[in-house]
């Protein structure tokens, strides 16, 4: 998230607010001017709310997996909106982080259930 924040922070840092205007972000400005505050596509503020734990191992495992795969997806998302290479270029990243993350999740996941633990 820090990542995408400082990207979000250095696209707008400098905009007018027609700029900011013409871009979709006059909700966004008039409520938070150009301070970062996390929200989804649909300017619903991110929350806790819907991270949980069970206690179950693989549940929870198969849940952190789940959710290095949605990351990946919004990564390319992203990625298919912009040609800039100073967005492409961290974007890509972390695309390949979340890729790297879900198959190190993977393997424990399947090293436990071999092991029957």
């Amino acid at each position: 998230m820090e990542i995408i924040s400082t990207m979000l922070y250095q696209l707008t840092k400098d905009a007018t607010p027609e700029e900011m205007k013409k871009a979709g972000l006059d909700a966004h400005y008039t409520e938070h001017g150009k301070a970062l505050y996390p929200t989804d596509a649909d300017s619903v503020p991110f929350t806790i709310t819907y991270v949980s734990t069970t206690g179950d191992f693989f549940a929870d495992l198969s849940e952190d997996m789940a959710a290095e795969q949605k990351a990946r997806a919004v990564y390319e998302n992203l990625i298919d909106l912009t040609d800039d290479p100073d967005i492409l270029g961290p974007l890509l990243w972390l695309r390949q982080r979340e890729i790297v993350h879900f198959n190190r999740f993977k393997e424990l996941y399947d090293t436990y259930k071999r092991e029957g633990k």
